[in-house]
């Protein structure tokens, strides 16, 4: 497709959004060839540390942490996550603050003029745009989010200084593979030769292993060379083993956001163990990250909102996450009824979700996406009937899902929101506006 002149190119961010979207014929086609020629053609070729983080579940609170750490001391960084919660500037932050929407046109602009007749995927164009504004703003250390996988992520058209993966799981079957095993070997393409490799998996799969041991990489895997463990005061840190010249840690009492589980705790002791690794640059103060921990936290993950009727919103979307959600449920205070607010992508793994939660949920509301991978809501209700025990009802949309169970809930009981970020995504504004939910709730800080 050959490039518009600039007379027709979009004014606004919606205009872009919508743009970039219809450049490529595919909304996925994983290969590197388009996006780093695109890149040699803008000059992104960072002279800074750079780390990059893959893995099923976890990646972004491991790339939020380690964004706040460092920019508690001092330093300018740039990071790049996906997909957004709410709005597309989320996704790129200079520390921590979403780019504005005049400055991330400027930056599509320049893509745009790079690419040329390059028919790039929605998520490459969004990359480059990242990294021209990191480089831009003469960011220290740039923090990567993998898209999906990682071998053929056009996140992975950069070498990592420090890369890292988190804990692995069944996902994105169609592209990465049926098997942990398959999925691992994906995910360790982001790996560099002689590198710091931080996995937070705490059961790699042998293709993960393998892949470290023929880079020769620095392997700094968790439940060997680290561990972050649960305790009655918070959670421990250690690091025992000493790293190309650096000492050893042993951490005690962090302090634990509030409904943080093992999967959590695994999370925040991955985010260390990297941090550590940049110390070059930077030498990371404990006193400092006390004070990140204690203020922690991360919309669309276990948040909840308390009121008349407990909300729970979490943008959990497959079997291990789900499993961290029905363990949060678990240990939380009983309700009366729980209400799911549910809408699924028709690439995971609906039965094993239903499977894993069907014994918490006593109604679900249903409602459709949007996008390629989109399924009707009477299709996912009737799929899910098949498995549930409790009542389903099905909507055009996940705010009309989410109002139908708001509408229902009694005082005592609650409403869970999950399945995806765009579920998550287009009813948290409801409740952190203006909008006074009928049960009367407002936000907390999230967690």
């Amino acid at each position: 497709m050959a490039v518009r002149s600039h007379k027709a190119l979009p004014s606004n961010i919606d205009g872009w959004l919508s743009y970039i979207q219809t450049i490529h014929s595919r909304s996925i086609d994983l290969t590197l060839e388009r996006v780093r020629r695109v890149a040699h053609c803008m000059k992104l070729a960072p002279a800074v540390p750079v780390m990059t983080v893959a893995g099923t579940n976890g990646k972004g609170s491991v790339v939020n942490l380690c964004q706040r750490v460092l920019s508690v001391h001092g330093l300018s960084v740039g990071s790049y996550t996906s997909p957004h919660l709410v709005h597309y500037n989320e996704r790129i932050c200079w520390n921590g603050q979403a780019v504005d929407n005049e400055t991330l046109v400027d930056a599509f602009r320049a893509v745009e003029t790079a690419r040329k007749h390059i028919p790039l995927t929605y998520f490459e164009f969004g990359t480059l745009a990242a990294m021209h504004l990191f480089c831009q703003w003469q960011v220290e250390v740039i923090l990567l989010e993998v898209g999906l996988g990682g071998r053929l992520d056009a996140t992975n058209i950069w070498s990592a200084d420090v890369s890292v993966i988190t804990a692995i799981d069944h996902d994105h079957e169609s592209w990465l593979g049926t098997t942990r095993r398959a999925i691992a070997r994906e995910k360790a393409g982001i790996l560099r030769y002689a590198r710091p490799a931080v996995i937070g998996d705490p059961k790699p799969p042998t293709s993960l292993n393998d892949r470290v041991r023929q880079l020769r990489c620095q392997g700094l895997f968790i439940g060997v060379e680290f561990s972050g463990e649960v305790t009655p005061q918070g959670w421990d840190w250690h690091m025992p083993v000493a790293s190309k010249g650096l000492s050893p840690r042993d951490i005690s009492d962090l302090p634990k956001p509030t409904g943080w589980l093992e999967a959590h705790v695994r999370n925040a002791a991955t985010a260390l163990t990297a941090l550590v690794q940049l110390e070059p640059i930077t030498t990371i103060s404990m006193k400092k990250v006390r004070q990140v921990l204690a203020q922690w936290s991360l919309p669309g993950r276990l948040q909840r909102v308390p009121g008349a009727v407990d909300q729970l919103f979490d943008v959990a979307h497959n079997p291990a996450a789900i499993r961290t959600l029905a363990q949060f449920l678990e240990k939380s205070p009983p309700s009366s009824k729980t209400h799911a607010v549910f809408a699924l992508f028709g690439d995971k793994d609906l039965d094993q979700i239903i499977k894993i939660l069907d014994s918490l949920i006593d109604h679900w509301y249903v409602g459709g996406l949007t996008g390629d991978r989109a399924v009707a809501p009477g299709v996912l209700a009737a799929a899910i009937g098949r498995i549930a025990r409790g009542g389903i009802s099905a909507h055009a949309d996940p705010v009309m899902a989410y109002r139908a169970a708001i509408k229902d809930a009694r005082p005592g009981e609650r409403v869970v929101v999950f399945g995806s970020f765009q579920v998550v995504g287009a009813i948290l504004p409801l409740v952190n506006g203006e909008t006074r939910l009928p049960c009367g709730a407002r936000a907390e800080s999230p967690c």
